[in-house]
This record gives C-alpha cells, sequence and structure tokens, in this order.
C-alpha cells in the first residue's frame, strides 16, 4: 500500500526539534514525498516545524488551510503519519467565498492533471537533488548536476563574452539528437558561420539556461490552449515556453488549418502565469479578427501577419489570418491599389502593430 505522504508536494516552516530539516526532508524523500520552498497551488501539506509564527509563509498556510486548499500539520502529526501511527487528517472545507468547478470531461482532465502532476514532482525532485543532495552512508552529500557537460558550459561563456559570433536557432521540426538527453533536438546553438556547436530539446535547454543565468523554471507550463472564436469554431494551439539570457517568450501556434503564431516577451522576473493570461487575450483578439475578407481582398486598406519560411516551396510566405499567401496571391490586393501610397512596417513578434 502506497504511504500517505507519497507524491504529494510539501512545505516545510522553521525547524523540527527531533532532528535536522535535513534529516525531515530525506525521511520524507524515503516514502515517496516532495519538499518545496515556497506554498503554491500544488502544496498538499504544510509543516509547521517551531517558529514564531510570524512569517507571511505560515501566515499564507493558515489562510489556505481554512480556504480548504491544503493541509496544515504540526511536528508531531507529521512524524507520526510519517512512521505509520497516524492517518492524514482530511483537508476542510472549502471557504466562504471559495467556488469550485467541476470540468465538463472529467476523464480527459483527469489524465491531464496526471501528466501535468507528474512533471511537477519530477521537476521538483530533480532541483532538490542538486540544491541539497542525498546523503550517502558515509556521510557525505550527493549532489545532481543538472547543467550540461562541460563543454557545453565553455560555450555558453563564448556566447556570453562574444555574443555577436553565436546565435540560437529555433526548429519548428526538430531533428538530431540532445546533447544532454537525445530526446529529439528544437534549440540548435551556431557560430557566425551556421556551424552547429550545441543541441538541446526544450526542455534541457531551458534548464540550462535557467541554472546560468541563475532564474527560476516555472512549475508549470500547459502544453496546449483550445478556445472557441465568436462564430463557435475551436481553435487548438500549442504553447511553447522559452527562456533566453535577456527574457522569457511564450510562443502559441495554432494547430489545424490555420497557421497562426502569437508571442508574448517578458523580463527574466516576470510572472509567467500573468504572461499566459495575456497570451491567451491576444489569442483570442487574433482569433476574432480578419484582415482579408472572403474574396481574397484586404479589409479597410489594412492587413496584418508574419513572415513564415516554406520549407516545401523553399520561398516566403505572408501568414494573414493564419493563412499562407505567396507574394503571387497577394498581386491583385496590390495591383487594385495602383497609385495609392504604401506603408511597410516591421515590429517584433510580440509587439502589437497599429
Amino acid at each position: 500500500m502506497a504511504h500517505p505522504f507519497e507524491d504529494k508536494l510539501f512545505a516545510f516552516i522553521g525547524n523540527p526539534k527531533r532532528c535536522t530539516r535535513r534529516e525531515a526532508r530525506e525521511a520524507l524523500d524515503a516514502v515517496g514525498g516532495v519538499t518545496d520552498e515556497s506554498i503554491s497551488t500544488f502544496t498538499e501539506f504544510v509543516v509547521a516545524f517551531e517558529h514564531d509564527g510570524k512569517t507571511k509563509k505560515y501566515a499564507k498556510a493558515v489562510k489556505d488551510s481554512n480556504n480548504g486548499y491544503l493541509i496544515l500539520l504540526d511536528e508531531d502529526q507529521f512524524f507520526d503519519i510519517l512512521d505509520g501511527k497516524a492517518k492524514p487528517p482530511a483537508k476542510p472545507d472549502f471557504g466562504k467565498g471559495v467556488m469550485k468547478l467541476s470540468p465538463k470531461n472529467l476523464e480527459a482532465y483527469a489524465k491531464q492533471e496526471e501528466k501535468a502532476w507528474n512533471n511537477i514532482l519530477n521537476h521538483k525532485r530533480m532541483k532538490n537533488m542538486a540544491k541539497y543532495g542525498t546523503t550517502m552512508p558515509d556521510g557525505s552529500i550527493a549532489r545532481v548536476d543538472l547543467r550540461p557537460l562541460d563543454s557545453t558550459r565553455r560555450i555558453l561563456e563564448m556566447m556570453k563574452n562574444q555574443p555577436d559570433q553565436y546565435g540560437i536557432v529555433i526548429s519548428d521540426t526538430p531533428h538530431d539528437c540532445c546533447s544532454v538527453c537525445s530526446r529529439a533536438a528544437k534549440i540548435h546553438i551556431k557560430d557566425d558561420e551556421g556551424s552547429d556547436y550545441v543541441k538541446f530539446c526544450q526542455d534541457c535547454y531551458n534548464e540550462m539556461i535557467a541554472a546560468y543565468i541563475g532564474t527560476e523554471m516555472p512549475d508549470f507550463i500547459p502544453e496546449q490552449f483550445l478556445c472557441k472564436d465568436d462564430t463557435g469554431k475551436s481553435h487548438k494551439f500549442d504553447i511553447e515556453f522559452l527562456i533566453f539570457a535577456t527574457g522569457k517568450e511564450l510562443t502559441a501556434r495554432e494547430k489545424g488549418k490555420f497557421k497562426r503564431r502569437i508571442e508574448m516577451h517578458g523580463e527574466l522576473n516576470a510572472d509567467v502565469g500573468v504572461m499566459l493570461q495575456l497570451l491567451k487575450k491576444k489569442i483570442i483578439k487574433a482569433i476574432n479578427t480578419t484582415h482579408i475578407d472572403e474574396r481574397g481582398y484586404i479589409k479597410d486598406c489594412v492587413a496584418k501577419g508574419y513572415i513564415d519560411y516554406n520549407r516545401k516551396r523553399d520561398d516566403y510566405d505572408i501568414v494573414i489570418d493564419g493563412k499562407p499567401y505567396t507574394w503571387e496571391e497577394l498581386k491583385k490586393n496590390v495591383s487594385l491599389h495602383e497609385g495609392w501610397n504604401i506603408k511597410i512596417e516591421f515590429s517584433d513578434a510580440d509587439e502589437v502593430l497599429e
């Protein structure tokens, strides 16, 4: 039978009386529990060891416990449950003003939740192994190094010192193998002559950059976003998250017939949750906005889109309203306005053209 703490996320407050904080954490690790530094949406238990009761973390734990979000334990309860002498108390009922919504498709929701939860737990476990390590039989501490090989780190140093000589290429069709985990490589770091130096899958690249520049990886990024436009038509977008030396980037790419691409950039300290909400708003606006009518003519003399390389044609497309056009297909729109003035304006992918 599984231990009641297995695959549960914990936050510790204060220090235990009967052992060290490390020993408490390792005892929890032994039964499959996972510790975290902060209290988040995913925290199941908070253990209040000896403390002064004045910290914001403790105040949040009490509030979240009262609202039914988590279970607050004292030291005796924690060790009694850990040793199998007691069972965990039931989670409190949701507090006043807290509304719980049930998903329409329970089975699909459960599968998505399980996948997301496993990703979160594995991410936390790896971070703990890197930060705290494991106590070996001889008393030494063994840590996991999440950074790539020394050769990769040297390349990163060169990129930092000579940024003009190196570039990052993101492939829409991942190929070759990641230098770290052997999965399909999406990120290629190249020199100024276009030669590959290092190749990463998206996850290993983000872990590597986050460790290198000293920023935190988000606990969870949704893989897809589903929405409907004003006509009731469904749209599906794949969500991609990347960290760069200067900031974070979220990209939504539409699946299916249309190929809309919406981006959201943020600073290194930007809240990814806020970025996701803003990205969703941009997606909703994009799927409800059209610049070319059913006859193929530009409406109101304004068209907005992006330039995309078409590998099949070995040429570039102009993507408007999610549909790719060749220059020849746009010719009738240009020739229709013979004698008119024209304005061509470019911007970064996340900026809104006025």
